[in-house]
């Protein structure tokens, strides 16, 4: 029996593709899909990369259980404890196992019919495909569980990936972001290719416009990456490489496989093959060992790398994970500020890349389409707002950019000079209203 059906996700870009994963497995077994508030079936992808992660799974999984009829839960979460989300009520289902696995078994277990093939693509959800290529891990970060919940550094066949690709073309998406967890470790188990000449080979698929990364270690930024970001147009001017410390002994405490000096080595090398590269990273700040000193260092590194934008993570300890034996010894208090500092820096980097295009012209992937205005981003991932009508959603416009704004730039189409941004009192931040602010600078 069929069921109508919502997908929720928690985490990564992982954790967004195998949930997308589920959605097709269950539209191909004849489920319908509706908004969250109609569906009997709420399917979570969730997370437990964090304490507070994970406590966001569970929360989730109740807010659920007050309207769906039963809620199917796998991810990361549940591998690493099915129990603690089994325990929240009848209703719920955990799913263990592999994202291809749990997808299989979810699209059937409300179904007596086998799960079928797609006979024809399914309109897709979004403008931009998270094609997963890799799963799984090797490294051994102090502070991480991932490995012990995914599994060994494992990569996906060439061919089934351009096949995935040819499929969300067909559905409408556009671009495609190449995904794992540890993605820079991708080898084709079949031909050998690397994730570079994965990503060429992506951007010959017609119909696809941009190749995107969703992230990569600094350790695997290798000479085929630098190649595809040099020669090839599709594949997008953006890296976000995590840092996580700009310390080599917290480096070295944490588990990370490079020091600083080897970090600022490849990143060099990327703006050597690509000058208008954006650079994006991940920092974690608090970690036991990070006294003051080391994170004054931390802040001096990701000013000296450019870094636009960093995810900043105030450390917890996450049970099971080595660093947990050292215990938490920076405050709350200290580690609220130390993000405060690296949040605002970032923001002054991030004016200055945005700064540099205003009055140049952008390639924007619009993704957003609302009354009032309509946004995408440029290849280099830097949001861009557009007045109403400019475009539709999923359609690559060019534009001139003239304004800055909080998060972002707006701009006006660069063909129609008669056109341009919102008035005044349409101008507020980016939130779950659509709108957005206009940054009139500090």
């Amino acid at each position: 029996m069929a069921s109508t059906f919502a997908v929720k996700f928690l985490g990564c870009k992982v954790s967004q593709a195998d949930a997308m994963l589920a959605r097709e497995r269950l539209l191909a077994a004849g489920h319908v899909e509706v908004p969250e508030a109609e569906a009997e079936l709420h399917v979570i992808n969730t997370c437990c990369i964090t304490n507070e992660a994970e406590s966001k799974s569970r929360q989730s999984v109740r807010r659920s259980l007050k309207s769906a009829r039963e809620v199917y839960v796998a991810g990361c979460a549940v591998n690493l404890n099915a129990g603690q989300f089994a325990e929240l009520g009848e209703a719920v289902r955990p799913f263990v196992g592999t994202a291809d696995d749990v997808a299989a078994e979810m699209a059937c277990a409300d179904t007596d019919s086998e799960v079928l093939a797609l006979q024809a693509p399914e309109q897709a959800a979004r403008t931009r495909g998270f094609v997963k290529v890799q799963d799984g891990c090797d490294s051994s970060c102090a502070y991480c569980i991932i490995p012990s919940v995914r599994g060994s550094a494992r990569s996906r066949p060439a061919t089934a990936v351009l096949e995935e690709v040819r499929r969300r073309v067909q559905a409408g998406q556009p671009e495609m972001v190449m995904t794992g967890i540890s993605v820079g470790d991708y080898r084709d188990p079949e031909r050998g290719l690397e994730l570079g000449e994965l990503m060429m080979a992506v951007a010959q698929v017609p119909g696809v416009e941009r190749v995107r990364l969703s992230s990569v270690e600094v350790i695997h930024v290798k000479d085929t990456l630098l190649e595809a970001l040099a020669c090839e147009p599709k594949v997008c001017p953006h890296l976000h490489v995590p840092m996580q410390s700009g310390d080599d002994e917290v480096l070295a405490a944490m588990g990370r496989h490079y020091t600083i000096a080897q970090y600022f080595d490849r990143i060099t090398a990327v703006r050597a093959a690509v000058p208008h590269v954006n650079i994006t990273a991940d920092v974690i700040v608090g970690f036991p060992t990070e006294d003051q000193a080391a994170f004054e260092r931390t802040v001096a590194a990701v000013d000296a790398a450019g870094i636009t934008r960093a995810h900043v993570f105030p450390y917890s300890p996450r049970p099971g994970t080595v660093a947990a034996q050292l215990g938490d010894r920076v405050s709350k208090e200290e580690k609220k500020r130390r993000s405060a500092v690296l949040r605002g820096l970032c923001e002054v980097r991030s004016r200055q890349h945005r700064t540099t295009k205003l009055g140049t012209t952008e390639t924007v992937l619009v993704d957003k389409v609302a009354e009032t205005q309509c946004s995408g981003y440029t290849a280099d991932y830097t949001r861009c707002y557009l007045p109403s009508g400019a475009a539709g959603r999923g359609q690559l416009v060019e534009v001139r950019c003239d304004e800055l704004y909080a998060d972002g730039i707006a701009g006006r189409k660069a063909i129609d000079p008669g056109s341009y941004p919102c008035s005044s009192d349409e101008r507020h931040r980016t939130g779950e209203n659509g709108h957005h602010e206009r940054d009139e600078g500090r």
